[in-house]
């Protein structure tokens, strides 16, 4: 390990939640035979909050306060006026290094939920499709000074981009293909993960990995290190392999949050609790454990970014939830 910084790569967007007081069945015609389709929503609630993977990673890493964070990628001409510079401003060890786009909006997740739960979603890109033009090579003065690099859920281009430049700076890098994962080509999938240390995702995606490159875990491990296969409130799976050439499958258990209001940006605060525990160089298993303490604590507010808890926290829920702290967050 170099340095002890970490660089946060992905997406940077405004997420619009609006409730919808029936069921969206309810509310569309579709005609399949002359290819029509008609729907009105009249929402009855509209909430904005500060969203994107990295802008969520980034939050969770401000908060535990462990190491320095750089968040790169490129913003629209909103992201000053609607608030999220300084929102990310108010945490001492984020360093923000966007590229502002005069004439483009910020990307926005517009998501409306019914009575039933169900969800209607637009994403507007905007400013995030960018991110291909952006050379980190040019961006980063100090590649020496970085632990770790993830390189989350963007336009399948910018995270090939962001790959190669990671590998040309030597810095280890977390692979997250997350919601995109079908978009990638093999041979593409198959480039990243030769330069990448650990792949992430949820069970769906890694299957989807899996499936897209004809491989299964094991053969995997030929390429990456560590995979890690979130499970929602099931938990998490850390899939490695040791020195002597064996597999271990180590089940990683979910932590009980004191209640569940909005599950959105569960898996981005587990990669900031994961990333915290490589960073200290804790292994695996407790980082991952660390990933699953920091993610109970996403959920229980509304929004991906409104949560506030502290590390004093963090250590009180991984002893009640795992039975002791460990040595690398007890004097912190």
């Amino acid at each position: 390990m170099k340095g002890d910084k970490i660089l946060v790569l992905g997406s940077l967007a405004f997420d619009y939640i609006m409730g919808f007081e029936e069921n969206f069945v309810n509310a569309v015609s579709i005609d399949i035979n002359k290819k029509e389709f008609q729907s009105t929503v009249t929402a009855n609630s509209r909430t904005q909050n500060f969203g994107g993977t990295a802008g969520n990673i980034a939050y969770n890493l401000g908060l535990l306060n462990i190491s320095p964070v750089s968040l790169l990628g490129s913003v629209g001409k909103d992201f000053e006026s609607l608030g999220y510079r300084e929102h990310i401003a108010k945490f001492d060890n984020i360093e923000l290094k966007v590229d502002i786009q005069n004439n483009l909006f910020t990307a926005a997740c517009y998501i409306v939920n019914d009575i039933q739960s169900n969800q209607m979603i637009i994403f507007h890109g905007g400013a995030l499709d960018e991110n291909k033009n952006i050379d980190l090579r040019k961006k980063i003065e100090h590649p020496e000074h970085y632990a770790y690099a993830i390189n989350s859920t963007q336009g399948i281009e910018a995270m090939m981009n962001f790959s190669e430049q990671l590998n040309e700076l030597k810095i280890p890098t977390i692979f997250d293909p997350g919601q995109i994962t079908p978009l990638f080509s093999k041979d593409i999938l198959l480039s990243i993960l030769t330069k990448s240390e650990i792949l992430i995702g949820n069970t769906h995606e890694i299957n989807q990995v899996m499936s897209k490159i004809g491989m299964n875990e094991k053969d995997l491990l030929k390429y990456v290190s560590t995979i890690v296969k979130t499970k929602g409130s099931e938990g998490s799976e850390l899939i490695i392999k040791t020195t002597s050439g064996k597999f271990e499958y180590i089940e990683i258990p979910s932590s009980k949050p004191n209640k569940v209001i909005d599950t959105t940006g569960a898996g981005d605060g587990y990669r900031a609790g994961l990333l915290s525990g490589m960073i200290l160089k804790m292994d695996m298993q407790n980082s991952c454990r660390l990933g699953s303490i920091v993610g109970s604590f996403v959920v229980e507010t509304s929004g991906a970014q409104t949560q506030v808890y502290d590390i004093a926290s963090v250590r009180e829920r991984f002893l009640n939830t795992f039975g002791y702290i460990p040595s690398e967050i007890e004097n912190r």
